[in-house]
């Protein structure tokens, strides 16, 4: 990971990668956000954020008030359909959590490789995900970490022949199934109501996706919410995004967070994907409030 350093009049704000790294994530330091940020400060963290896909800021004691108004920087915020998620007086905060109220999870999971949000028609341009409690071993290890693939590395790591096969595809992205996924394998969730999955009907997005600011095609499937390509039969579709998903895996094309209270992490979702490691169980209180942004342009 590079760093980016900044104060809150942002004029020198500077950032370099280092040669061989997988040009994901930069930290940006001396950035404080509970202070407003001027208009050349926030100009040159957008400009990072395209270019890192992944922005890092650690040690920010911020509220929830504070965490949304630093996003809306950034776009529009979405509302999650799983509004049992949502924090209490703040339905722009989904909660990422393994805690358990009245018997019932209050937050979500990310165990699985995923894009926020692929699954409708205009997918969320990024998320921002602050830590308030995080998990540790009898050591004082934080535990739960978040890997993030740089899906432009991913696209360019393929063979010739495999970019040729895939540049015009489209593949179907489905919410629900997750659910079903998560409940078999795990338990701990809930499936859609009726009323939540007629809120997210299947979309179909183009497999490769050029993006709008940097101009570079990434892949644009993930194992969470891409159920099947388009117009080839099933078990050829399964296979060929099954190979994807196993590409994506490799570790050249990602970051691995390491979380600490009070860490905000955002990223870019039309550029990456992401899951959590898991690593604790329910003994191990984890709670993380993310906000998601709506796309300013057309995805």
């Amino acid at each position: 990971m590079a760093q980016a350093q900044t104060m809150n009049d942002g004029v020198n704000l500077s950032f370099a990668l280092k040669d061989g790294e997988n040009k994901l994530g930069a930290e940006v330091i001396g950035l404080d956000l509970t202070k407003p940020i001027e208009d050349a400060c926030f100009a040159k963290l957008e400009d990072a954020f395209n270019n890192c896909s992944v922005l890092v800021f650690r040690n920010q004691k911020i509220t929830p008030e504070q965490h949304i108004d630093f996003s809306r920087r950034f776009g529009g915020l979405a509302v999650h359909v799983m509004e049992q998620y949502l924090l209490p007086g703040y339905p722009e905060i989904f909660r990422v959590s393994n805690v358990v109220e009245d018997g019932k999870r209050i937050g979500g999971s990310g165990e699985f490789w995923h894009t926020d949000l692929s699954y409708v028609e205009q997918p969320s341009r990024g998320s921002l995900l602050y830590a308030v409690e995080v998990p540790r071993d009898a050591n004082g290890r934080s535990l739960g970490d978040t890997v993030f693939a740089n899906m432009a590395e991913a696209y360019n790591g393929l063979s010739d022949t495999t970019k040729k096969k895939i540049d015009n595809l489209k593949a179907v992205h489905r919410y629900g199934d997750v659910y079903k996924k998560v409940l078999k394998d795990r338990g701990g969730t809930v499936e859609l109501n009726d009323d939540q999955k007629k809120k997210v009907p299947d979309v179909i997005h183009p497999v490769v996706h050029i993006h709008p600011f940097t101009k570079q095609k990434s892949l644009f499937v993930n194992e969470g919410f891409t159920a099947e390509i388009v117009g080839i039969p099933k078990d050829e579709s399964d296979e060929l995004l099954n190979e994807l998903f196993e590409h994506c895996r490799r570790s050249e094309f990602h970051y691995r967070h390491v979380w600490e209270e009070n860490d905000l992490v955002m990223w870019d979702n039309w550029a990456t994907q992401h899951r959590g490691t898991g690593g604790y169980t329910s003994d191990h209180r984890r709670m993380m409030y993310r906000t998601t942004l709506e796309p300013t342009v057309q995805f």
